[in-house]
């Protein structure tokens, strides 16, 4: 009887410790050490099949996630999924499984996955969730709506590691679905879970509308959490990309400025959250206007100039070398590290860009083939690292005139050029370097190959259900790829060839010319009756797409 009553007694201290931290919605996360203890008491005393063994291995999973989020410390990972499957393996098959168990394991090997790169762990997690949505149907509403969140996040993951349309779709319906549904205690996460996932298909896509839901949802999601909650530093992070998103949509720079005040204050908060520090130090250098600009190869072969002011992001890029460095060797052994290698680079071409720097030079190269060496070759990333390396080694060839560099770089743009899981502006971003180095180097015929691929490439960047004002935004940045890939086919004696491209690509680009209103104003000063023409024209390829 007494043992008994001890058992209780310490399944009771655990509980009260955990409804703690839950009701203060996981903004009180100081005593999730002490309440991983007293459910490990707890397992200590309850006889293998007492009915709240699952359970309270439910409650340690979800403990040592946050606490893994807070530190960074993959062993604790480790440990809840080998404790889970422990219990599972104890209890039997026929044991009827916590819904609890099942969501806090799936997000345990999540973390995991987002940590290794094991697609088993990615597998295994969808699994787990879809196990706990099932179960979770009459239970719930908030219950329901938290697990359709996950498994929405889950899915977007997936997507982005094997770029399955299917599953971002499936993932987009399940987030706008539990952020509806979702009361006050959810709100937070599903709104961040909504708008991370509208994020990743407007960078797919193009869609201005998802920019700005997503937007909308990431400023709601940070104006109303406590600092002091566990996720507080990803919402922020998160908030910060998005405006770099909005500055490059839209060349606003108030935006910009939003989002170099958010990295800022993400520098102070990263103690708290470890496990997110090399992602968010990686996605900073992202809102380098230099940074953009070094990733366009042909802006290092002879003759190429560069679009952006480098000097300008010579402070801030100088500001961040150092936790860049930091960030890389935190990420070593880890799924993410290829992604700080990359960023580091970008941010050694940008110092370079402004300083004509050979050791800078060097360290980027050395940065950006550790990034595409380090990561899978299917994976949709290494079409992007695989760029940055190239600007790199051009920037070596014209500086030192090595032919290794040059074909070294032809490889790299070739493999990204054709990479089925990169997206459609890298693609072509590739081809017209590819299209670029090759006639410097002397080789029309293979510069006329790749420019036939970076105009077949165009009609991808027009997505037929985004509107067509966000079609003309993406073409207008590769207006010039139809007229140098026609450029080439002359220069090679191909005529006929000629005119094929810049017929096949004139309808495309047409658009391109009618990118901005204000663009129109000015035609207007100039030549009324052409700018009426002009919107005429705007009006008729808008009516034709409702």
């Amino acid at each position: 009887m007494v043992g008994e009553v001890e058992r209780h007694r310490e399944l009771v201290e655990a509980e009260r410790a955990y409804e703690a931290y839950v009701r203060s919605g996981g903004a009180d996360a100081q005593q999730l050490p002490q309440v991983t203890l007293a459910y490990k008491q707890a397992l200590g005393v309850l006889s293998d099949r007492h009915p709240q063994r699952l359970p309270a291995t439910a409650h340690i999973l979800a403990c040592l996630r946050m606490q893994f989020l807070a530190s960074g410390d993959v062993a604790l990972l480790d440990e809840a999924i080998d404790l889970a499957g422990r219990e599972l393996d104890s209890a039997g098959s026929q044991a009827r499984s916590p819904v609890a168990l099942h969501a806090n394991l799936a997000g345990v090997l999540n973390a995991r996955f987002q940590t290794s790169g094991d697609q088993v762990d990615l597998d295994e997690s969808m699994r787990h969730l879809r196990t706990a949505v099932d179960l979770a149907r009459d239970g719930t509403v908030d219950q329901h709506t938290a697990l359709m969140s996950n498994l929405a996040f889950a899915l977007r993951i997936r997507y982005e590691s094997c770029g399955d349309f299917a599953d971002l779709a499936e993932a987009v319906d399940l987030a706008r679905r539990a952020y509806v549904d979702a009361s006050a205690v959810f709100r937070l996460k599903t709104g961040y879970m909504l708008s991370s996932i509208l994020i990743v298909r407007y960078r797919q896509l193009g869609e201005s509308t998802d920019l700005a839901e997503a937007r909308r949802l990431a400023l709601e999601v940070v104006e109303h959490a406590p600092e002091g909650h566990p996720e507080f530093g990803g919402y922020l992070a998160h908030l910060a990309g998005v405006e770099v998103d909005l500055y490059r949509r839209f060349g606003d720079r108030q935006a910009q400025e939003r989002a170099a005040g958010r990295y800022e204050r993400l520098m102070d908060l990263l103690a708290a959250t470890e496990s997110i520090r090399p992602v968010v130090v990686g996605n900073w250098t992202l809102m380098l206007d230099a940074a953009t600009d070094v990733l366009r190869p042909a802006r290092w072969l002879p003759g190429g100039s560069s679009t952006a002011d480098v000097r300008r992001d010579l402070p801030l890029v100088t500001r961040m070398l150092p936790e860049l460095r930091s960030a890389a060797q935190q990420a070593v052994g880890t799924a993410q590290w290829p992604w700080t290698k990359a960023a580091l680079a970008r941010a050694h071409l940008a110092i370079y860009a402004a300083r004509n720097s050979w050791e800078h030079l060097r360290e980027a190269i050395e940065a950006a083939d550790a990034a595409v060496s380090g990561c899978v070759s299917e994976h949709p990333d290494h079409a992007q690292y695989a760029l940055v390396a190239a600007a790199a080694v051009l920037a070596r060839w014209v500086h030192d005139g090595h032919r290794a560099d040059l074909e070294r770089a032809d490889a790299l743009l070739v493999g990204a050029s054709q990479h089925q899981f990169a997206t459609p502006v890298v693609r072509i971003q590739a081809a017209h370097a590819l299209m670029t180095a090759r006639m410097t180097a002397g080789d029309r015929t293979g510069a006329h190959r790749a420019g036939l691929l970076s105009a077949g490439l165009l009609p991808l960047l027009a997505w037929p259900g985004t509107s067509r004002a966000d079609q003309e935004f993406r073409l207008v940045e590769v207006v010039d790829v139809s007229r140098d890939a026609t450029a080439v086919a002359l220069a090679a004696g191909l005529r006929t060839e000629a005119v094929e491209i810049n017929e096949a690509s004139r309808a495309v680009l047409w658009s391109g010319m009618l990118n901005e209103r204000k663009d129109l104003a000015s035609v207007h000063l100039a030549a009324p009756a052409l700018a009426l023409r002009l919107t005429r024209v705007r009006r008729a390829l808008a009516s034709t797409q409702q």
